[in-house]
């Protein structure tokens, strides 16, 4: 699979299983309870008839396999991301391009088992953004999606909420596993990994998602993900090996 530009793929699912890997490039995923941001070198394992949405965001390389009913039961009921090694990457880019009902082989056959075994041996981390379900919460969640810099206070949320700041923290945590404050500087990093991916300028990146100056920005996001801004760009519009 490569996009060469930005795809949109609305509310849907799927009848079976899906593992979906990027090469280069960053695509997000979003379910009515959380949001998944898939980078570099990462899958992400999405149940049979879950319903999700998808966006890439500037030139995605990577691939998808699905799952058959069997096999799906087999693995979580909620997504998952893991850290693909370089064999299941190069199993899984041969499966995606050769397996079909018309080339299936014994030969592909092996060569699936072996990628199922290395897929079911890798460590799985359930990073995601959660997203509240009580509708006065998720009014306040949604918000914040649209808008990461809106520099309004706690309370000033909990009153957009209809609630009392104390009501607001504990439902709001209990609802996400997340403080408030936690999940909104997640979902700003998020926001800033998907624009730096689409190539824009860190120091734009940085204001337009809340931050007053670069190096604060730039601090939380190496804390967050390992990496520097200009190293992450770097990374996601980098291609692999031979691609």
């Amino acid at each position: 699979m490569q996009q060469e530009t930005r795809r949109i793929a609305d509310l849907h699912a799927h009848s079976r299983g899906q593992i979906f890997g990027i090469g280069h490039g960053v695509m997000g995923m979003r379910t009515d309870e959380a949001y998944w941001l898939i980078g570099p070198g990462q899958a992400l394992w999405l149940p049979p008839y879950l319903c999700h949405t998808a966006r890439s965001h500037g030139a995605v390389r990577g691939w998808s396999l699905f799952i058959n009913q069997a096999r799906s039961t087999t693995l979580p009921a909620q997504p998952f991301l893991v850290r693909g090694t370089p064999l299941l990457i190069a199993q899984a880019e041969r499966l995606s391009h050769c397996a079909s009902d018309q080339s299936w082989s014994d030969s592909l056959a092996r060569l699936a088992e072996s990628f199922w075994d290395e897929f079911l041996s890798l460590p799985r981390a359930s990073v995601s953004l959660p997203f509240p379900t009580d509708g006065r919460l998720r009014r306040v969640a949604d918000a914040l999606s649209e808008n990461p810099a809106d520099a309004r206070e706690q309370q000033d949320w909990a009153i957009e909420a209809s609630m009392s700041v104390r009501s607001f923290v504990r439902h709001f945590g209990a609802e996400t596993g997340m403080p408030f404050t936690a999940w909104r500087q997640r979902l700003r990093i998020l926001n800033a990994q998907e624009r730096l991916a689409r190539g824009e300028a860190v120091t734009s990146v940085a204001l337009d998602v809340g931050y007053e100056s670069p190096g604060a920005f730039a601090a939380i996001f190496r804390k967050i993900t390992g990496h520097s801004p200009a190293a992450y760009m770097k990374l996601c519009r980098s291609s692999d090996e031979g691609s």
